[in-house]
């Protein structure tokens, strides 16, 4: 999940409710088994880039706190400064999961297993770019409006992979929207996917990652009761929106929206089945088994760069209304946060704004 500020996807197995039950031990085991690879993919968003290049995570393993010791492979010459920022490491790591996953580390010297230099991208031809440009060409802000143009220009090189593993760390700042942009926001959009009636007076916006637990929990134990009391009585609209924390959750995301006018449905079931594809050694494929079990399609919506743009424009609204964690509720024009005591929570609010 994203809380207070943090980014967080650890917590994979943790213990949820309503057929996402499992076992402590054996959330316990998939959850060490999936950090560590989690660790070596986003090392160097973790740690910053010096770091990263002289060190690499090879172990978790078990301590004598609440947390694991994080066993680093370090090159010989770098080993003294790495000890000494040592606390700097854990702090940095638990803060990035938003959890005590580690409470020391551990160093061996050894040589690192360099990746290969990225290949080359070719880019996009003229018309192609003139296009990327002209659509990004309404940004006033000059930076974010140059990242957009690299962003659009990755994506018509092919290489999706890439922005997908940017995603999550790449919440680009919004520029300063109008109120009455802010306004509109804060209602129902025209490409959101809104569960109630259309005359329901009353809104409520979820911004959610399909690889936060959070999320998961609520979307199992509070909106059914939400739905049974609101939603279904006509007195409530309910918009889920997307706010992916990481690369597995931009593919999620992307799959949902696949899902078309079954994106409830769809929604439903990858919650549903978050344990299980989110602490498998390959979560992306174990994503794309999933969904075809339930005869939905996955393999191309990765390459769909209309429901890429919806998932982008989804954060981007996040962005500008201050989303900082999932799940972040929205309910008449007001910010609550994941409101405190679930179901009665949110009854509460919606007893004292409601219409």
């Amino acid at each position: 999940m994203r809380e207070k500020g943090f980014r967080a996807v650890g917590g994979l197995a943790q213990r949820l409710t309503s057929g996402l039950t499992e076992k402590r031990s054996a959330g316990r085991r998939g959850a060490r088994g999936t950090s560590i690879a989690r660790l070596r993919v986003e090392w160097s968003a973790i740690v910053g880039a010096d770091l990263a290049r002289v060190t690499q995570p090879d172990a978790l393993l078990t301590g004598r706190g609440p947390g694991k010791v994080l066993r680093l492979k370090v090159e010989g010459a770098a080993a003294l400064e790495v000890q000494h920022r040592g606390a700097q490491i854990v702090e940095r790591l638990n803060a990035y999961f938003g959890h005590r996953l580690i409470d020391d580390i551990r160093l061996v010297q050894a040589p690192l297993a360099h990746k290969p230099p990225p290949r080359v991208l070719p880019e996009p031809d003229a018309p192609t770019m003139q296009r990327i440009e002209s659509r990004a060409a309404e940004v006033k802000d000059p930076e974010l409006r140059a990242a957009l143009v690299r962003l659009g220009a990755r994506i018509a090189a092919g290489r999706r992979a890439v922005v997908l593993g940017l995603f999550g760390a790449l919440l680009l700042p919004e520029p300063p929207r109008a109120q009455e942009d802010i306004d509109k926001l804060l209602g129902v959009l025209p490409s959101d996917h809104v569960l109630g009636k259309a005359d329901a007076p009353n809104i409520i916006i979820d911004y959610f990652s399909l690889t936060c637990p959070h999320c998961a929990n609520f979307h199992a134990a509070v909106l059914p009761q939400v739905k049974r009391e609101w939603i279904d009585t006509g007195r409530a609209r309910f918009v889920y929106r997307h706010f992916p924390s990481d690369s597995i959750a931009t593919r999620a995301s992307l799959m949902a929206e696949c899902g078309g006018a079954k994106f409830f449905e769809t929604i439903d079931l990858l919650f549903k089945s978050q344990v299980e594809w989110l602490t498998a050694e390959q979560p992306e494929e174990e994503l794309v088994k999933v969904m075809e079990r339930a005869g939905l399609p996955a393999r191309d919506c990765v390459s769909d760069g209309r429901l890429f743009d919806k998932v982008v424009g989804d954060v981007q609204s996040g962005q500008a209304l201050g989303v900082k964690f999932t799940p972040t509720l929205f309910i008449n024009e007001q910010k609550y946060g994941n409101p405190e005591g679930g179901v009665l929570g949110i009854d509460a609010i919606l007893r004292q704004v409601g219409r």
